[in-house]
């Protein structure tokens, strides 16, 4: 029975998996994430209604847009605070904008030291050009939110004025799931290819990714359960439930990036993954 339990341990790499599950402490990890992204909220929101203004999207779309992607208890408590900020008049992307957006970028230098700590190895680059990299890719995170957003509003005005109709076109141009699905699952390969220090192959990342997205779709469907009935104590004090509201979801969020590049990293013990 041991002899068996041991084969089974080696063929599956267990070792190696629970190797890379406590390098990535991620009972410490995740609250330490979610901190930041909590922080960096008002920034990333007066960058996204920013450059949304540019383009003509209203904060109206943002916000019915965000209703239909999060779970209703985040919504309920997000919607209203990116309306609030949104009325300030965020129209022009100004530099203040920008150094904002610098300061958000933590969250994502944060990410990438995990990603390396699941490697056990340090990141040669120095904490500027680490800074620099993840202002980058916030950027990129921006624009993917602008492009879905945007996608979700004009899409279906576009199919609509076609010369010829098109039911399938226009079923498909309403679900905005389908947008946030693709451009989730591009961003994640990418972000889990090219922000740690080693890399992967490709086919570890995709389903490393894979893998991620599901377990992201699987908390967002059970977190408006678990908040129902675990925080419904703090309902009475609205500003302190709120917070523990996004406090817990933005660490679940983070917990399961972090999952995901352990996954990538112990599906690259394997010889069918190997590059």
């Amino acid at each position: 029975m041991i002899k068996t339990a041991k084969k089974a341990m080696s063929k599956w790499h267990l070792p190696q998996l629970l190797m890379y599950f406590k390098r990535a402490n991620i009972s410490m990890v995740g609250p330490t994430i979610a901190y930041y992204t909590f922080l960096s909220l008002v920034p990333l929101v007066m960058s996204i209604g920013a450059v949304a203004g540019l383009v003509g999207v209203n904060s109206s779309e943002i916000n019915r847009f965000l209703a239909s992607q999060l779970p209703a208890n985040v919504a309920h408590v997000l919607v209203p605070l990116v309306a609030s900020i949104l009325k300030g008049g965020v129209g022009v992307l100004s530099f203040t904008v920008v150094i904002t957006l610098w300061s958000a970028s933590s969250i994502l230098a944060t990410i990438r030291q995990v990603f390396n700590q699941v490697y056990d190895v340090e990141d040669e680059e120095n904490g500027l050009i680490t800074r620099i990299l993840s202002f980058i890719w916030m950027l990129v995170l921006l624009t993917a939110a602008l492009v879905i957003i945007i996608a979700s509003s004009f899409l279906p005005t576009v199919v609509d004025a076609l010369p010829v109709s098109v039911p399938f076109l226009g079923a498909v141009a309403k679900q905005a799931w389908l947008y946030a699905g693709l451009a989730l699952f591009v961003l994640l390969s990418l972000f889990n290819f090219l922000l740690p220090v080693i890399k992967q192959s490709w086919r570890a990342v995709v389903t490393g990714s894979i893998i991620e997205i599901i377990l992201l779709l699987v908390v967002n469907s059970v977190f408006g359960f678990y908040a129902q009935f675990a925080l419904k104590n703090v309902g009475f004090y609205q500003s302190l439930g709120s917070l523990v509201v996004l406090l817990i979801y933005f660490n679940l969020m983070a917990s399961v990036l972090v999952l995901g590049q352990v996954c990538i990293a112990w599906l690259g013990t394997f010889k069918r993954f190997e590059k």
